[in-house]
C-alpha cells in the first residue's frame, strides 16, 4: 500500500472534520428565535426614534420650527422610550451570534444603563413640555438635551458604525 497516497485523503477527512466542527460550534450559540426578533424589535425601534429626532433637529435648525409638525415626532420618540428596555432581554448581546450595536456593558451595568434610559426618556418628556409652550428657545434647548442624552448612552452603550 502506497503511503502517500492515503495522506492527502486522511489531511482532507481532517480538514472536513475541523470545518464541520468549527460549523457546528457556532451553532450552538446560535441565537434563540426570541432573542433574534428582540435585536431586529430593538434596531426597528432606534431606527424610528433616530428619524423623528432627525427631523426635529431639521425643524429646530429653521430657525422657526413648526410646532404641528415637531409636536407627534416628540410624542413618538416618548412612546417609543417608554419601550425600550424591553428590547435588552439577557441574551441579546454580543454573545447571541446576532449582528448588534449594543455592547456587553449594558448587562453588565444595569443599573448605570437604567439610569441613562430615565434621563433619556426625562429629556424626551421635557422636550414634549417644550414644544406645547411653543417656545422657541425651550425647545431648542431641550432638543439639545435630549441629543446629549442620545450620545452618552451610545458613547459607553453601542459599537461605532
Amino acid at each position: 500500500m502506497n503511503l502517500s497516497v492515503r495522506r492527502p485523503a486522511v489531511k482532507k477527512i481532517a480538514s472536513r472534520t475541523v470545518i464541520a466542527s468549527t460549523l457546528l460550534s457556532f451553532g450552538a450559540i446560535a441565537a434563540t428565535p426570541e432573542i433574534t426578533e428582540a435585536i431586529k424589535s430593538r434596531r426597528a425601534n432606534y431606527k424610528e426614534i433616530g428619524g423623528a429626532f432627525k427631523s426635529i433637529n431639521d425643524e429646530v435648525k429653521t430657525g422657526s420650527p413648526l410646532i404641528d409638525t415637531i409636536q407627534p415626532l416628540a410624542q413618538e420618540i416618548l412612546k417609543r422610550s417608554s419601550m425600550q428596555m424591553n428590547f435588552f432581554p439577557p441574551g441579546s448581546g454580543p454573545e447571541s451570534g446576532e449582528k448588534t450595536r449594543a455592547k456587553a456593558a449594558i448587562w453588565a451595568e444595569q443599573d448605570n444603563f437604567r439610569k441613562l434610559h430615565q434621563e433619556f426618556t426625562q429629556a424626551a418628556e421635557q422636550l414634549n413640555s417644550a414644544i406645547s409652550s411653543g417656545n422657541v428657545a425651550a425647545i431648542t434647548s431641550a432638543q439639545k438635551s435630549l441629543g446629549m442624552a442620545c450620545k452618552s448612552c451610545h458613547d459607553r452603550y453601542r459599537e461605532a458604525d
